[in-house]
């Protein structure tokens, strides 16, 4: 991540120009139901469920997964972001939380260490191989960003950072993954989503 890309972030948070409230990703949380089977059956085998949030902003969704009794990490550019995390952190989950200051540009995640990853919102797709890497055998997956649907609404985003409609739901399917949800029809005129499980090996 440039140093002026830094800038820009830790600016718009600190003016409240960005997510500052650590909410989790809403249509994620509408799916609790998956991501606390995933975590029962790491229990099950003796384990402590596994997380990790890629640019996680305020760490909404980190906390969501830490409350619910996951080791979470959120990793993010923006330390301004991350203060916002540290600070709505709550002392009962401190102990299976951190937040990491990682430049996205550079920084890959450890292969076959998270029983579940999640992205919101930020489109980079050299990281998407390291994001299928980093699940562990029966982990779930979830991603989800702008498509150019989205040009209709923000004729002046930048088409580079716009899925083209369909491109997660046929990125797990090449990767033969199983599809276990995707956009609600909320927000599927606007994003895509994807709700993805690793087979077991």
């Amino acid at each position: 991540m440039a140093v002026e890309d830094r800038t820009r972030w830790n600016q718009r948070y600190k003016t409240g120009n960005a997510p500052v409230d650590a909410k989790p990703n809403r249509w994620l949380a509408h799916h609790a139901d998956v991501i606390d089977r995933v975590a029962a059956a790491r229990r099950g085998a003796g384990v402590t469920p596994a997380a990790l949030d890629v640019a996680c902003g305020a760490g909404g969704t980190v906390l969501w997964l830490a409350r619910r009794g996951w080791r979470a990490t959120g990793v993010d550019g923006s330390d301004a972001a991350l203060a916002l995390a540290v600070a709505a952190m709550p002392a009962e989950v401190a102990g299976r939380t951190r937040f990491l200051c990682v430049d996205l540009d550079e920084w890959r995640p450890t292969p076959a260490t998270f029983d579940c990853v999640t992205c919101f919102y930020f489109l980079d797709r050299q990281l998407w191989p390291w994001l299928r890497a980093a699940v562990r055998p029966g982990g779930v997956l979830a991603l989800q960003t702008h498509h150019r649907g989205a040009l209709a609404v923000r004729p002046h985003a930048n088409p580079d950072y716009l899925l083209t409609p369909g491109e997660l739901a046929e990125l797990i399917t090449g990767w033969g993954w199983t599809l276990l949800a995707s956009s609600d029809p909320t927000t599927a005129t606007t994003s895509e989503a994807v709700l993805a499980q690793r087979p077991l090996e």
